[in-house]
């Protein structure tokens, strides 16, 4: 389990330096490059994902650790993508959020989320205990901070490839980022359809498996 942690959080870490390093490089007219996240703009991108490091910096509510079975990645996010689940039900309201936040904040505040805030928030990850539980939004359940990574993990992973594509760059992501995104969403495939889809025999695809 800590090995598991130690690599997840050297992933984010590397992650997030490159949306950074990404963002110090972009123009005034790339950070208004549309992407394929319907309504979003590069700039609207940066916002929705930098808000991860802006709330992980705060200490979540205590949880009794003995009053509900922490949820899996897995778990929580087959909940938020299935029909009627939060990723449907709240599409049009996270996209107003985010252009409401780019509209409030400077592209160097979005910047600054991710190269000052971000290697605090890993600081403070690093000192703590990787099966603390703690609640997830609109989930209806608690999980583990070492599961909750992996969530926080696979939205870096993807969101900086959307903006990538967008930029007409090259993918650019860091190896292990890759590498846990890949079995995360390969976990949330129903097993027996993921593999014969895999495997060329049959042509019905269970993906995508995340909205």
């Amino acid at each position: 389990m800590d090995e598991t942690y130690r690599t997840r959080l050297d992933a984010l870490e590397a992650t997030w330096a490159t949306w950074g390093e990404l963002g110090e490089s972009l123009t005034d007219a790339q950070w208004s490059t549309p992407t394929r996240c319907t309504g979003w703009d590069v700039a609207a991108v940066y916002a929705h994902h930098s808000v991860f490091p802006l709330v992980m910096s705060e200490a979540p509510p205590p949880v009794d650790d003995s009053t509900a079975r922490p949820l899996t990645a897995v778990e929580i996010l087959r909940r938020f993508n299935a029909p009627g689940g939060v990723a449907h039900a709240m599409a049009e309201t996270l996209v107003e959020i985010a252009v409401a936040d780019v509209g409030a904040h400077t592209h160097r505040e979005l910047i600054e989320r991710f190269v000052q805030c971000g290697p605090r928030v890993l600081g403070q990850l690093r000192a703590a205990r990787p099966t603390a539980v703690m609640p997830w939004p609109a989930s209806g359940g608690v999980t583990t901070l070492v599961e909750a990574l992996r969530i926080v993990l696979m939205e870096a992973t993807v969101h900086l490839l959307d903006i990538q594509r967008a930029l007409r760059r090259p993918p650019a992501v860091p190896d292990l980022a890759l590498e846990d995104t890949a079995r995360l969403l390969a976990e949330m495939a129903p097993a027996v359809e993921f593999i014969e889809a895999a495997t060329g025999r049959s042509t019905e695809s269970p993906l995508p498996v995340l909205r």
